[in-house]
């Protein structure tokens, strides 16, 4: 892939592989690239002075809504993990864009992501147009990363060849009173053939609370690819969709 450039609205943040995050292999897992993340996003909106905290106050949240990683390589227990993200613009009036870059410690790149957020009004549960200072945080000439569609998004399980379980808990919360988004991740691979996916391509659409009977399924696609739903059988609804490339 082409090298991205340094956006002057970027944030580089830190990571360090723990033990508790690298899994049978001795690396990191995708759900804990997915955590460093979200915690660079969270780190880089309060420094621009659009961070959650401070938007609570005001009635309102961040929401997730979809988000595509490409993965070159997983590092071991251990290594150092930079992520680089930056704001990279709005979708129309509802949706905001943010990309990523993960380097390990000589600068390699590890993997790029690209994701969407909604501005939501915590009090109506409904999603908010975004102010029009908004664009004030991409400037002129900011890079985007513009992933393959791999089928996230309009994935349909014409089948189930696996699936597994689930029964949220409180600690899965977040501070929106909602799952945390990687635990869907998490969850979609407790139904997935073992290995590592080269490419996630994940979409949130309905919000579980704590204390719900779930289900994660899982279909074969064409050539590497499976796709996947987390679904709630009380009422059928589908809380996640997602494809996933293996190598």
């Amino acid at each position: 892939m082409e090298a991205i450039g340094i956006p002057g609205n970027s944030t580089d943040i830190v990571f360090t592989v723990r033990s508790y995050e690298a899994g049978i292999e001795n690396r990191v897992a995708l759900p804990t690239l997915c955590n460093y993340m979200q915690e660079a996003a969270g780190i880089s909106a309060d420094r621009l002075g659009w961070g959650i905290r401070a938007l609570q106050h005001e009635g309102l949240t961040w929401m997730l809504s979809r988000l595509r990683v490409s993965v070159a390589r997983y590092v071991p227990w251990g290594a150092s993990v930079t992520v680089r993200t930056w704001p990279s613009g709005m979708k129309g009036k509802l949706i905001a864009k943010r990309c990523f870059v993960g380097l390990d410690e000589g600068g390699e790149e590890l993997f790029r992501a690209s994701s969407e957020w909604l501005y939501v009004d915590i009090a109506a549960q409904k999603i908010a147009r975004l102010p029009e200072t908004f664009a004030g945080l991409v400037p002129p000439g900011t890079p985007d990363i513009d992933l393959p569609d791999i089928g996230g998004k309009f994935a349909h399980l014409p089948s189930v060849d696996a699936s597994a379980e689930v029964l949220t808990r409180r600690s899965d919360l977040d501070f929106n009173d909602h799952v945390n988004n990687v635990h869907y991740v998490e969850w979609m691979l407790e139904s997935a053939a073992s290995g590592d996916p080269a490419e996630l391509d994940i979409v949130f659409r309905t919000a579980a609370k704590a204390g719900e009977a779930l289900v994660s399924e899982r279909c074969a696609a064409d050539g590497a690819r499976t796709l996947h739903a987390i679904r709630r059988p009380s009422d059928g609804a589908v809380l996640a969709t997602a494809a996933m490339a293996w190598r």
